[in-house]
């Protein structure tokens, strides 16, 4: 999902991040040297998309359930009015299939608010547009959509009202395949869903003003629509939600203990389940994260990152595998994604953007192995550049303990599910007893023996499950003891 960018600055301590530097967007990527393990970050150089264009119309990122990523823009070069474009890149792609594909966004002066989706192998893009009536009723814009067939763009096509002069706050899949979305009037204290285009708004009230892109977003669990909403321009407001119940709409209440920060927020249906990203409630703005409980958002916890430039936007999304990966623009020049492998945890990597982030928000598209795109633009000579580049998702490590009846303990390092195909650091520490001492330590996968100090992800099988073992053992005099931890996980399932 599009968000517009916020720039800031925040004091906090670098946790768990893996950062690939770059000297500049055109630079080469991280690489691996030959034989050595896969290494999370950028696994190519980036694509440029589009160069002083433009973007105000928004972009998106979505990958189907073939690995094959679809990169959407509305771009306005050289004051020839906005155009939907179309990158179609397969997996391991260099360039955008059949090249970069247009078609008229049916509102030259007006398209906005882009968003992608994917449904029932279907990719569809969805935008806002005013018309020439616009300015003679409040219900004369026009929400239109192009789909993806084969890899071919459509021509567009409107499919209902949406508020003149408005906002497309959001779009998602419900029910049945159809398409929501939220919009917002300037100056009026509501929003309006449609319950999949074509059917009559549904009017329903808000808090406060709604006054930026984005300030409204909806997901579901099940059949059950779920929206949250913040206030504009209101850092130390909470964000807030509502769930439809038969048809209604109640009243808006707070997630306690967020705020909207200068990041806005984000929200991803996980195969767990949906998954809300906001902010802290003090001047740190770490990213904190709350489960949908089936009538609530479960208390926020932090979800680790506590780098010294917190996001600047959220752009959370989810995939088969079950992990929630975000992606958001920090201290004005790097991006960082975060892989958060059970939709609470962080692990982070971030590379330089290589200019100042500008226009649309980061935004990205994975696949259940842990590949994906990155996409963010910067500042050009005369507009933006928008750009795209092919990253691995890093793993997160968790440590399991295990204590012996003699009170000596084993703390095994390794990965949590699911495990991209990255290295990541193994490792077992003795914690011996009084009077007690190591003596020795093997670490083992599925009863074979590592010496090394990392792990392969790309060298295990795709979805497949492993116990990672670290034994200590111990002495005081002639007295011997050993302690054992065993840590489960999974390897990514494929595509």
């Amino acid at each position: 999902m599009p968000y517009p960018l916020r720039l800031r600055a925040a004091t906090a301590v670098a946790a768990a991040a893996l950062t690939v530097a770059l000297s500049g967007v055109t630079a080469t990527a991280a690489t691996n040297q030959a034989a050595a393990a896969p290494r999370a970050g950028l696994t190519a150089g980036p694509i440029t998309l589009a160069s002083n264009t433009d973007l105000t119309g928004g972009d998106d990122a979505v990958m189907d359930a073939s690995g094959t990523a679809y990169i959407g823009w509305i771009g306005n070069i050289n004051s020839a009015g906005r155009t939907v474009f179309l990158c179609v890149l397969p997996p391991g792609a260099t360039a955008c299939k059949a090249g970069i594909q247009s078609t008229p966004s049916l509102g030259t002066s007006s398209a906005a608010g882009l968003q992608m989706l994917v449904a029932g192998g279907k990719v569809t893009l969805v935008w806002f547009h005013d018309t020439n009536k616009s300015v003679s009723g409040p219900e004369n814009a026009k929400i239109a959509t192009a789909t993806v067939t084969n890899g071919v763009l459509s021509a567009a096509h409107d499919q209902g009202p949406a508020p003149s002069f408005g906002i497309l706050e959001d779009a998602a899949v419900g029910p049945g395949g159809t398409v929501w979305a939220v919009t917002t009037r300037s100056g009026s204290q509501n929003v309006q869903v449609t319950p999949g285009l074509g059917n009559k708004p549904v009017t329903v009230p808000t808090p406060y003003l709604i006054s930026s892109e984005n300030g409204a977003q909806l997901a579901f669990s099940g059949a059950t629509p779920i929206m949250v909403i913040d206030m504009g321009g209101a850092i130390s407001q909470p964000v807030s939600y509502a769930a439809e119940k038969n048809g209604k709409w109640p009243a808006f209440k707070p997630v306690a203990n967020t705020w909207t920060g200068a990041a806005n927020f984000g929200l991803a249906t996980t195969t767990s389940g949906v998954r809300l990203l906001a902010t802290i409630d003090n001047a740190n703005y770490w990213p904190v994260v709350s489960k949908w409980t089936g009538s609530s958002f479960s208390p926020r916890q932090l979800t680790g990152d506590k780098a010294p430039c917190t996001p600047n936007s959220h752009d959370p999304v989810a995939d088969a595998s079950g992990r929630m990966t975000d992606i958001y623009g920090n201290c004005g020049e790097t991006v960082a994604v975060a892989n958060l492998t059970d939709t609470l945890h962080a692990a982070v990597v971030r590379f330089a953007s290589g200019g100042t982030l500008a226009g649309p928000n980061p935004q990205i598209a994975t696949s259940p192995r842990g590949h994906a795109w990155a996409v963010w633009s910067i500042e050009a000579s005369v507009s933006d550049n928008l750009f795209a580049v092919p990253m691995l998702l890093p793993g997160r490590d968790v440590t399991a303990k295990a204590t012996s009846t003699k009170g000596n303990e084993a703390d095994l390092k390794g990965p949590d599910s699911c495990l991209p195909p990255v290295s990541i650091p193994v490792k077992v520490t003795g914690v011996p007893a009084a009077h007690w001492k190591v003596t020795s330590s093997t670490l083992a996968l599925d009863g074979k023996t590592i010496t090394g100090k990392t792990l392969d992800g790309s060298t295990l099988t795709a979805g497949k499950s492993y116990t990672l073992t670290g034994q200590v053992s111990f002495a005081d005099g002639g007295s011997k003891d050993s302690a054992t931890a065993t840590l489960k996980f999974r390897s990514c399932p494929k595509p």
